[in-house]
């Protein structure tokens, strides 16, 4: 038994290096967010994942509500996340419209439309099961972005700098 322990340890420890070692964003790290002491450890490119699976899962509940209310809210706001990500400044997006600062602030208010819309619009009671699945989506998002490392995404620009780094250091001087 004792081996099969240590040998369950080395195989975490040397997941942990390889997950480590693996840089998939570029740009300036995420700055707190209002002060918290999150550390933000999902990359950008996994949140978009996140944001397409997201979309995805709204339109299977809105297939699944009894009510109209409840299939109107799951697929508009399915369609708003899925139109959010496909204009997002990042790897997976169409078009490099949406600056990533914008896309936190819109999954935050998009989580909590999720976490809303059940009982604002009063089908909760009649729609149980959609009403959770949109609940605990929008309550997933929130999380999710909170520990995002919302860093730019170079590829966005030829000289490969970041948006972030770039806008900032245009302009000014260092100071010495």
């Amino acid at each position: 038994m004792p081996d099969i322990t240590e040998s369950a340890r080395e195989t975490v420890q040397d997941v942990l290096s390889r997950v480590e070692n693996v840089n998939l964003s570029t740009g300036a790290p995420s700055k707190p967010l209002l002060g918290l002491p999150v550390r933000r450890v999902i990359p950008q490119d996994v949140h978009s994942l996140i944001d397409y699976a997201g979309g995805a899962a709204g339109l299977l509940a809105a297939s699944l509500a009894n009510t109209t209310r409840g299939r109107l809210a799951n697929s508009s706001l399915s369609a708003a996340s899925t139109g959010v990500a496909v204009l997002t400044d990042y790897k997976l997006s169409l078009a490099k419209v949406i600056p990533i600062e914008v896309h936190e602030a819109i999954d935050y208010v998009w989580g909590l439309s999720n976490v809303m819309a059940p009982f604002a619009l009063g089908y909760y009671r009649k729609d149980k099961m959609v009403s959770w699945v949109q609940i605990a989506l929008g309550m997933g998002t929130i999380a999710a972005s909170l520990f995002t490392d919302y860093r730019a995404f170079s590829g966005s620009r030829q000289d490969g700098q970041s948006r972030r780094s770039s806008s900032k250091s245009r302009g000014k001087k260092k100071k010495r």
